[in-house]
């Protein structure tokens, strides 16, 4: 349960945070849907307002900016009068006013895997930390370093995604049921 609202994260903001290629997005969607929520990818709203993809964002205007534009879209996301659940992007925690509105707007889920695992899964080509990195595994494992104690800090769940990869035949549909639960919405047993 969430000691902040007594209801684990039922009438709140559900925001799925984690380091690149875990499984924000297609998890949250599947999460949405067990509880009759609607989803928002902030990246995917980012590239919106913006008009250009976050590559071309990082390439023209740097980090700074794209870190600036990420706190806007997660500020637009959960000022949403009906909860949302959101796949945040990795680095949102960087940035002290997305962590202090995370903590006053949302029931946080970090979702956790180790540095082998998300490089197995995340495509340099379309994540700027990695584009030209010849050992993802190692930038991964300094950029996890890094924001860890952030992920902690805003986390009220923490839910390590291996796990289900390895004993699930559809660990999405497993990860997101297991959220429903820590949410505190009941979910049918697969059937």
């Amino acid at each position: 349960m969430d000691p902040r609202s007594g209801d684990g994260g039922r009438g709140r903001h559900v925001v799925l945070v984690g380091a690149m290629g875990v499984g924000k997005t297609t998890v949250g969607r599947r999460l949405a849907r067990e509880l009759q929520r609607p989803f928002a990818d902030a990246d995917e709203q980012l590239e919106l307002r913006a008009g250009r993809t976050i590559p071309v964002i990082f390439r023209d205007d740097g980090e700074q900016a794209f870190r600036r534009l990420e706190s806007e879209v997660l500020a637009d996301l959960l000022g949403r009068p009906d909860p949302l659940v959101v796949a945040a992007g990795g680095g949102v925690v960087t940035g002290a006013e997305s962590r202090a509105l995370l903590g006053r707007r949302a029931f946080v889920v970090w979702l956790r895997a180790s540095p082998g695992f998300l490089a197995a899964r995340a495509d340099a080509a379309h994540r700027p930390l990695l584009a030209g990195e010849p050992d993802p595994a190692a930038t991964l494992e300094r950029l996890i370093a890094a924001r860890t104690p952030l992920y902690e800090e805003v986390a009220d769940a923490t839910v390590d995604v291996e796990p289900f990869h390895a004993d699930d035949d559809k660990p999405k549909r497993a990860l997101a049921r297991h959220i429903a639960r820590l949410v505190g919405v009941p979910v049918e047993a697969p059937g």
